[in-house]
């Protein structure tokens, strides 16, 4: 459980910082009210951030140093004159933010949902200029994101193209590949929704801002730029990317039992015909007797039996192979696995599953499958599919709870 240090001298505003964390983090909260308190804090607990004010009875900010030593600070603060901004600005902190309405908690609220979320986050830098690369890179490690590094387009091709790549931030003029051909390049492969690129370059003329953004980038930022800005740019271009990936996986998830649906399986096929296997197979499984359970104990009883099997499909499968195909029928894909091999791991969860129960309100109830395992050949998913539920119908009628399959 992450732990967020709050240093507040205003007992309503502590609580409200307190409730606001916990409420959308679950995240374990101390408070202190004095630089003293943070001190004799500090020595005895490790923190994962701190939301620190900026002036408190004891200190005019000096405490700010001490805790930064110790773990990385967001700074809230009343004033909003020039010279607490450029003094923010000169400190390496996560952000600052002026505590002048309400709706700065809001904000307060994205900047740690931000921060943490950008720890599964890459981003390629991309600039001739190493001094400029290591600039860039450690105003990035503030916020929490890793960083590729590349010295022209070549290199950054090169990357793109073997590593996860979240966020490209990336000059224009350099030698053996520009920004605008990397551009170019990386949209054959991404779109501005998949992977948002900026261009960070001096040149600032109205006509190559707008080329770059009809060739696909989705921000221009102009040399010398401000930290404040930068961020604010960074996120913005992040959470845009964020939402666009919760929307693509609300499309192809199943609500219920959280596992891919039916709109999934076009995707995934497509992807393992790219790769040319010499073998892939299919599962088609189904609970037994699933309708005595829902006249029986009712549907809610119905969907925890669901979930229960999704959660131990996943204990035995990848994510990414197992689907809901649509009511009490499950599909699993094995990728580049004949029948003999997937056959092997499919008794296994069979025999799993046997064994295990779910609890209901009144009592716990085991389930058992039938399943249908066709091998695909010249790629033709369809019939595969096809075969897989003749086969999955002769499991039912053999007596359930067992494994049908044509080699």
């Amino acid at each position: 459980m992450k732990r967020v240090l709050v240093v507040e001298d205003t007992k309503l505003y502590a609580k409200a910082l307190e409730k606001m964390i916990y409420k959308n983090f679950g995240f374990n909260i101390d408070i202190a009210k004095s630089a003293a308190e943070v001190e004799d804090l500090l020595s005895q607990n490790s923190y994962d951030l701190a939301v620190v004010d900026l002036v408190l009875p004891d200190s005019q900010g000096e405490h700010i140093e001490s805790i930064l030593e110790i773990t990385d600070v967001i700074v809230m603060t009343s004033l909003e004159d020039e010279a607490t901004r450029k003094k923010m600005i000169s400190l390496k902190i996560v952000d600052y933010v002026v505590k002048s309405d309400s709706s700065k908690l809001s904000y307060l609220r994205s900047i740690i949902h931000r921060y943490f979320n950008n720890e599964s986050l890459s981003v390629l830098v991309v600039d001739d200029s190493k001094p400029v690369r290591t600039l860039i890179s450690s105003l990035l490690n503030v916020q929490q994101l890793k960083c590729f590094l590349a010295e022209d387009g070549q290199k950054a091709v090169e990357i793109f193209e073997n590593e996860k790549i979240d966020l490209i931030i990336t000059d224009y003029q350099m030698p053996n590949m520009d920004g605008m051909e990397l551009v170019k390049a990386v949209r054959k492969k991404k779109t501005s929704d998949e992977l948002p690129i900026i261009i960070l370059s001096s040149v600032g003329e109205d006509s190559t801002i707008a080329r770059f953004l009809k060739a696909g980038a989705n921000d221009y930022i102009t040399k010398p730029f401000s930290k404040e800005e930068f961020f604010c740019r960074i996120n913005l271009m992040l959470n845009n990317y964020e939402m666009f990936e919760k929307i693509k996986k609300s499309a192809t998830t199943d609500f219920l039992t959280s596992l891919r649906n039916r709109s999934y399986i076009v995707e995934r096929i497509e992807e393992l015909q790219s790769k040319k296997y010499e073998n892939n197979s299919i599962a088609l499984i189904d609970i037994d007797k699933f309708k005595n359970i829902n006249d029986t104990y009712g549907h809610h009883t119905g969907d925890i039996a669901l979930k229960h099997i999704a959660k131990e499909l996943l204990k035995h499968f990848k994510e990414e192979n197992v689907l809901r195909f649509g009511g009490e029928e499950f599909l699993i894909i094995f990728p580049d696995r004949g029948v003999k091999k997937a056959i092997v791991k499919l008794e296994v969860f069979r025999k799993s599953l046997e064994k295990s129960s779910f609890q209901t309100e009144t009592e716990e109830l085991a389930l058992t499958v039938s399943i249908g395992v066709s091998e695909c050949s010249n790629n033709d998913f369809e019939k595969t599919l096809n075969q897989a539920d003749v086969l999955l119908y002769e499991a039912k009628e053999n007596g359930r709870n067992r494994i049908e399959f044509r080699i």
